[in-house]
């Protein structure tokens, strides 16, 4: 059996503010996060959708006849006017935020809610996942290097303002998979599946590059959760594998966490087999998004066991946020964490 040490949560719950979560994490899973995002609470709860009113303010942009859909739901997409060569992108949200949250972050550690050893997470989605969504493809390469840059202005705000020793950055590479998946094509090329890792690794490793050592540096990798569906049922983790394998070894950096989604239909160990080809350091912890509602605790520890014959330590966390779930379903579902895992201290 593996080792199986401590838990992470991705970033949304349903709460009304951070306070709350940090509350709830003070009263179940204290001594089990290293890390303690704030819910993504308010126009953040549904991941980057709150995004597309930000890109419609955009002059050189215009929302044109939807012609894809996710999920049974049409999509309208933007596309650049008249051959635009500058972008007046409004502010995307991101370091306002992370900024509100820190001062209440900062204040619960203070009163003892927040432990001393835990760090401020914030997450940030990958401009790939961004632009894929919401803009056409003859326009994502233009629009993808503009939101790049004005993502890479949040970066800078967070990193000025928040102090990088209790700070710790998670992105969150969504879209990417699908692409790996021949869902969606990389920006306008139409490349698709194993054609787009070259495009999609300079990605990952250059977000992981604007972080600083001196502050924590994760990754969560996800296959959406859009109506508690993913876009499509990976066959098993080898492109999941295959993204870990390419920031922890293409980064002059420590990678500190990599979250990987694990199906609630998946105990078998053909899924994980993939992940034994990753080389984890010592620094780097992996946590497994095992941790369903589905099957209860007994079904965790049966994904617990398919993991273990692959996989020698990692520590557990659901498959993505919990902004879709009930509020009165928490409780229960961090101790499941609890039950399933040792602290981290």
């Amino acid at each position: 059996m593996a080792e199986v040490i401590g838990a992470h949560l991705v970033g949304s719950a349903p709460v009304g503010d951070p306070d709350q979560l940090f509350q709830l994490v003070n009263r179940h899973l204290s001594d089990h996060l290293r890390r303690v995002p704030d819910g993504e609470v308010g126009e953040r709860d549904t991941w980057i959708r709150w995004q597309y009113a930000r890109l419609a303010q955009c002059p050189q942009l215009v929302a044109q006849t939807p012609d894809s859909s996710y999920l049974g739901r049409e999509l309208q997409q933007f596309v650049v006017v008249d051959d635009a060569q500058s972008f007046d992108l409004v502010d995307l949200g991101y370091a306002d935020a992370a900024l509100a949250s820190w001062d209440l972050f900062e204040r619960a550690r203070e009163a003892g809610t927040i432990a001393p050893h835990q760090r401020f997470m914030v997450g940030l989605p990958s401009p790939l996942s961004v632009t894929t969504m919401y803009v056409a493809p003859a326009s994502r390469p233009a629009v993808f290097e503009a939101w790049t840059v004005a993502m890479e202005n949040e970066v800078s705000r967070i990193l000025a303002n928040i102090p990088n020793d209790s700070l710790a950055i998670q992105w969150e590479v969504v879209i990417e998979f699908g692409i790996l998946e021949g869902i969606w094509t990389y920006l306008d090329s139409g490349d698709s599946g194993p054609i787009a890792q070259p495009g999609i690794a300079a990605h990952l490793l250059h977000l992981g590059g604007l972080i600083p050592n001196h502050v924590e540096l994760g990754y969560h990798f996800c296959y959406g959760d859009a109506g508690h569906q993913h876009f499509t049922e990976p066959s098993d983790a080898g492109h999941l594998a295959w993204a870990a394998r390419t920031v922890l070894e293409g980064l002059n950096r420590p990678v500190q966490w990599i979250h990987l989604p694990v199906p609630r239909t998946r105990d078998d160990v053909e899924y994980f087999e993939p992940l034994g080809e990753i080389l984890i350091p010592d620094i780097t912890e992996l946590y497994l998004g095992l941790v369903h509602e589905t099957g209860g605790e007994e079904g965790t520890r049966r994904r617990i066991d398919g993991a273990s014959q692959v996989v020698p330590r990692f520590g557990v966390a659901t498959e993505c946020g919990l902004g879709r779930r009930q509020f009165e379903t928490l409780g229960a579902l961090f101790e499941q964490h609890v039950a399933v895992s040792s602290p981290v201290l």
